[in-house]
């Protein structure tokens, strides 16, 4: 039902070097051309690529009784927004509501591009679903390097606060944010590895090792004690001197045109499961070579080869509070936010 990319690569930018990505079902399914919008009988609900956008559910044996006349309603409500008036749709005594179920779901897949549909419980124990619309492929991660930053606060004070100032407001994890599963994890492994190589006197991994854990004993606390200020102010009233600094100001000044907050309304498609989503792709690190940052995309990798974390997806949720809708243009205000990651670490490598 997939194709499977093989050799694909969960990338950095700028050095951070590749590790692949095998065996995962990842893309597009291949789009079928409008058919018969009535039932298709199985002995499972929803195990069958003829209704492949809620394939990963098995719904019946999941919600019954109640639970599954909530589910049915929620899918009427959506596929009449999406689709429009299926006051035509003609039932019969042997119909279920499992059969009423399907053919929204063919019927959203046809006329609404709909790829797949999660199903879940929110906190009040009640259903709502989770409208995914696939976008592309994606397989890089996104660094921001604080080392050098770090490296020129001497030297330029002020430049140095606006771009902390900036950085941190961004909507990325940090190296620094130990609080969180994944950063934390990866804290007590790089702490545990080191022990063992003064163990087995392996000091070559042991320097690569002391450079991460050595940065995080250094700035973790000056990091998070950081008062962001009003960046844009100030930087309207700098006046650089180098032309490293002046392609900084200009580029940091075009940055209220963009919606940083685009990578936290993309998803993956197996993010419910995987526990891990789009925007864990971007991260504010130390340096892209360090054995923090090729820590963290082990992880994301040891994680792909259990889960697709390639595909992404535009979403809409429905609840019995509403229904919401796609967003259009999530593409293009992604690539505007790469393209800016990209220029900001070169320049940041120059000073």
């Amino acid at each position: 039902m997939y194709n499977t990319i093989k050799d694909h690569h969960l990338t950095g930018t700028h050095g951070v070097s590749q590790r692949p990505v095998q065996g995962v079902p990842t893309g597009q399914p291949p789009y079928r051309d409008k058919a018969d919008e009535g039932i298709v009988k199985k002995d499972r609900l929803f195990p069958d690529v003829n209704v492949w956008p809620i394939a990963l559910n098995d719904l019946s044996e999941k919600y019954s009784g109640d639970g599954l006349r909530q589910l049915a309603g929620l899918m009427v409500e959506v596929t009449r927004k999406f689709t429009g008036s299926i006051d035509s749709w003609r039932f019969d005594e042997r119909d279920s509501l499992q059969d009423l179920i399907l053919r929204c779901a063919n019927r959203l897949r046809d006329r609404a591009r709909v790829d797949l549909i999660d199903v879940y419980r929110n906190c009040d124990g009640e259903l709502e679903l989770d409208l995914k619309r696939y976008i592309g492929n994606k397989g890089n991660i996104y660094c921001i390097n604080l080392k050098p930053l770090y490296g020129m606060k001497c030297k330029n004070r002020k430049l140095f606060e606006v771009l902390l100032s900036f950085i941190k407001g961004l909507p990325f994890d940090s190296i620094f944010d130990t609080c969180e599963d994944r950063i934390d994890w990866i804290w007590t492994f790089l702490i545990e590895e080191m022990e063992y190589c003064r163990e087995a006197h392996n000091e070559d991994y042991g320097e690569r090792l002391k450079g991460s854990v050595d940065f995080l004993s250094r700035y973790e606390r000056k990091y998070n004690d950081f008062q962001i200020m009003d960046w844009k102010s100030r930087l309207e009233s700098y006046r650089p001197q180098k032309d490293v600094y002046r392609k900084l100001k200009e580029l940091l000044l075009t940055s209220e045109k963009l919606d940083f907050q685009v990578v936290q309304r993309i998803s993956v498609r197996d993010g419910y499961e995987s526990m891990v989503d789009f925007y864990h792709t971007f991260l504010i690190t130390d340096d892209g070579e360090s054995e923090f940052t090729q820590s963290y995309i082990n992880m994301l990798n040891d994680c792909s080869n259990e889960y697709d974390l390639l595909s992404t997806y535009a979403h809409a949720i429905v609840s019995n509070q509403g229904t919401g809708n796609f967003e259009e243009g999530l593409e293009e205000k992604l690539k505007e936010v790469e393209n800016f990651i990209c220029e900001l670490n070169e320049l940041i490598e120059r000073i």
